[in-house]
């Protein structure tokens, strides 16, 4: 997580693994040049996304919003390009997304731009708060988790929870009403980290260990 002068730190829960201080996040030589071009025009149209930078309609229900005016394209293949480069990585970070025979199509989409269609890895995603405020400083390391009976991973950045359903198997109605639709629109549960059972328990391990 980033504190307040914006430093990077790294938080540990294995005895062995103590707290460390990094310049700035996580980096990798992954990519060539033109894959790394390809991917950042994608990046960028999600930074402006989720910054305010697109004009978008939103309405909200309680902890529910309804927001529509997303690009399908260029938002679908930034959320698949995070799924691939996590299952491709080198990084311990990124260690327990493995995406087997799901990794090479992700590959074959990316490379030919194709978002497939709205149950094809749609992720859900529910924006974080802690105290009332967006809680954008955090990332937390992607674990594998089950919704509905079907594997999917979870990753938290930027704000948001994601969490992807990979499978191969048909998804339940409930589940792809959530994901982003081909029209644009897409579904965002607010959630406080208070309630997200996983975080508080990460956050109490490492009070309990003296490191938070």
């Amino acid at each position: 997580m980033y504190d307040v002068k914006h430093r990077f730190h790294v938080l540990s829960i294995v005895p062995s693994q103590e707290n460390a201080l990094k310049q700035k996040g996580l980096y990798e030589e992954l990519l060539c040049d033109r894959c790394e071009q390809l991917l950042s025009k994608w990046e960028r149209y999600a930074s402006l996304v989720l910054k305010g930078g697109v004009p978008l309609t939103a309405n909200r229900e309680s902890n529910l919003w309804h927001v529509s005016g997303i690009d399908y394209v260029h938002f679908k293949l930034f959320q698949l390009s995070v799924l691939w480069r996590a299952s491709v990585s080198g990084l311990q970070f990124f260690e327990n997304v493995a995406l087997g025979a799901h990794e090479e199509r992700l590959r074959q989409m990316l490379l030919s731009a194709d978002p497939g269609d709205t149950a094809t890895y749609g992720c859900i995603m529910f924006g974080l708060q802690f105290n009332g405020e967006v809680l954008t400083d955090l990332m937390v390391q992607p674990g594998r988790i089950r919704l509905q009976g079907h594997i999917a991973y979870r990753f938290i950045f930027g704000g948001f929870l994601w969490a992807y359903v990979v499978s191969s198997h048909p998804i339940p109605k409930i589940l792809e009403r959530a994901f982003l639709q081909p029209s644009g629109s897409s579904l965002f549960l607010v959630k406080d980290a208070n309630t997200a059972a996983n975080l508080v328990g990460f956050g109490q391990e490492l009070m309990r260990l003296s490191r938070l």
